[in-house]
C-alpha cells in the first residue's frame, strides 16, 4: 500500500459523510450539517490533488490507485448530483436532462467496462481531454449547488448562469460518448469471441443440411394419393 492509496481510501470514506449531511441540510435546513458537508467536500477535493501529486512526485503510482482514484471522484460527484436532482427548498435543482445525460453516460461506460473486462481481460482506458473538461464542469455544478445553496450569491436554479453551466456539462458529457464508444467497439472487434465460432459455424451448416434434406424428401402421403389417381385414370 502506498501513501496515495491511503489518501484515496480516506476520500472514499468521506463520500457517505458528505452525502448524509448534505441530505440532512436539503431536508431540514440544518446549518451544522451544511458545514460538515462543505468541509468533507473540500477535504475530498483537496486530497484528490494531493494523492495525484504524491504519486507523480515520488513515483508511487499503482494499479490499485489507478482504479480507486477515479472511483472515489465518481462516487463523490454522483452523490452530489443525486442530491441536487431532487427538489429542495434549500438547494438548487439540476435539470432532468443534465442528470439523465450524466447517469446515462456513466451507465453505458460501466456496462462497456464490464463487457470488455470479461472478454478482453484488461480494459485500456485513456482519459480524453473532453472527458476531463466534462468532469470539471460537473464538479462545478455540484460545488455551485452545495456551496451556494439556493438563495445565496444569486446561484439558485433560476439563474441563467446556472443553466449555462448545466448545458455546457450536458453537451460535453454527451460528446465523450462519441469518443469512448468507438474505442470500446474497437477493442471488442479485436477479440476472437466477437467472430463466429467454429462450433456455431458447424451447427449452422448441419442445420442447413438437415433442412435441405428434409425439404428434398418426398411427401409419402401425397405420393400415394398421386399413385391412386394414376391407377384410377
Amino acid at each position: 500500500m502506498t501513501v496515495p492509496n491511503y489518501i484515496t481510501i480516506f476520500r472514499l470514506l468521506l463520500v457517505p459523510v458528505f452525502a448524509t449531511f448534505i441530505i440532512d441540510y436539503a431536508n431540514n435546513n440544518n446549518y451544522l450539517s451544511w458545514w460538515i458537508a462543505i468541509i468533507s467536500f473540500c477535504v475530498a477535493s483537496v486530497s484528490d490533488g494531493l494523492d495525484g501529486y504524491i504519486a507523480r512526485r515520488f513515483k508511487q503510482r499503482s494499479e490499485l490507485g489507478a482504479f480507486l482514484d477515479p472511483l472515489a471522484d465518481k462516487l463523490l460527484l454522483l452523490s452530489g448530483i443525486v442530491v441536487l436532482s431532487f427538489p429542495s427548498d434549500y438547494l438548487p435543482q439540476l435539470p432532468l436532462w443534465t442528470v439523465g445525460m450524466i447517469f446515462g453516460r456513466d451507465l453505458i461506460l460501466l456496462l462497456g467496462y464490464l463487457v470488455i473486462n470479461h472478454w478482453v481481460g484488461r480494459v485500456k482506458v485513456r482519459p480524453h481531454f473532453l472527458s476531463k473538461c466534462a468532469t470539471v464542469l460537473q464538479m462545478v455544478l455540484v460545488a455551485w449547488g452545495v456551496l451556494g445553496c439556493k438563495h445565496q450569491f444569486g446561484l439558485g436554479d433560476e439563474s441563467p448562469i446556472f443553466h449555462f453551466w448545466c448545458l455546457s456539462a450536458t453537451v460535453l458529457t454527451g460528446l465523450t460518448l462519441f469518443i469512448y464508444f468507438p474505442a470500446g467497439m474497437a477493442q471488442l472487434r479485436a477479440v476472437p469471441a466477437s467472430s463466429p465460432s467454429e462450433d456455431q459455424s458447424l451447427n449452422m451448416v448441419a442445420t442447413n443440411i438437415e433442412v435441405d434434406s428434409f425439404a428434398a424428401m418426398p411427401n409419402k402421403k401425397n405420393t400415394r394419393n398421386d399413385a391412386g389417381l394414376n391407377e384410377d385414370n
